[in-house]
């Protein structure tokens, strides 16, 4: 099976723009009905309804800067609850060495030897926790009587649950990314293809009255018009 292909955008110029020039090719279309539906049956109703719900579509699409944003903010509440992560756990060593002074063989259990490699990676810092609170579970009774209360050591596994959830989300977000991307495109080349094709009858329709056929150029015809130089006087 081959690779499907990756849609593009098939105007120029902004989403915005191109919207805004739907709606006032929209307003004109609806002034000049009669002579379109004179010239093909096909722009009788719903045409006009239809085309108008492709303008709502795309001026409700969400933009591709919005999703990098939500993206954004995915990542930093991940990366907010990992600085909590790594909080918890230079406080919690204190509670772990007063419980266990200089037994090496229990702070190997909480994780000592594996902390440096988690604190910068989320993945291992899930790991990290799930060891940890299995370590205070397991010396709970010495950890309480340290000062570090149940609540503490329950709360390890609240953080390995909020950064599991945080990390997922994330990672949901970039890999819907692409897809959420090509809908939106779908959706705004549909609204100018109907634009296009409705500016192609216009400008036949009204091509011996100047100011009507210049009302159906498309937004990158009119600026082609002014980058024209001007006919030479002889």
């Amino acid at each position: 099976m081959g690779k499907a292909e990756e849609k593009t955008r098939i105007f120029s110029g902004s989403d915005a723009d191109m919207v805004q020039a739907s709606r006032v090719a929209h307003g004109l279309f609806t002034e000049d009905k009669p002579a379109f539906i004179s010239f093909d049956s096909s722009f009788a109703d719903p045409f006009g309804e239809n085309w108008l719900q492709k303008i709502e579509n795309a001026a409700a699409v969400s933009q591709d800067s919005q999703y990098v944003g939500g993206q954004s903010e995915l990542t930093e509440n991940v990366e907010t609850i990992m600085e909590n992560c790594r909080t918890f756990f230079q406080s919690m060593k204190y509670f772990i060495e007063k419980a266990f002074p200089g037994q090496t063989a229990i702070h190997v259990q909480f994780g000592y030897n594996d902390y440096d490699a988690s604190r910068k990676s989320e993945t291992r810092m899930i790991k990290f926790l799930d060891m940890l609170h299995k370590a205070a579970v397991g010396h709970s009774a010495k950890l309480i009587e340290a000062g570090f209360p149940q609540e503490k050591i329950d709360n390890i596994a609240a953080l390995s649950k909020q950064l599991s959830d945080a990390d997922y989300a994330q990672e949901m977000a970039k890999k819907k990314r692409p897809s959420v991307t090509q809908e939106r495109i779908t959706i705004l080349n549909d609204c100018y293809e109907v634009m296009q094709h409705v500016c192609k009858a216009g400008k036949i329709i009204f091509a011996d009255d100047r100011a009507k056929y210049d009302q159906y150029l498309l937004p990158n015809e009119r600026t082609q018009e002014k980058e024209e130089p001007a006919a030479p006087v002889n």
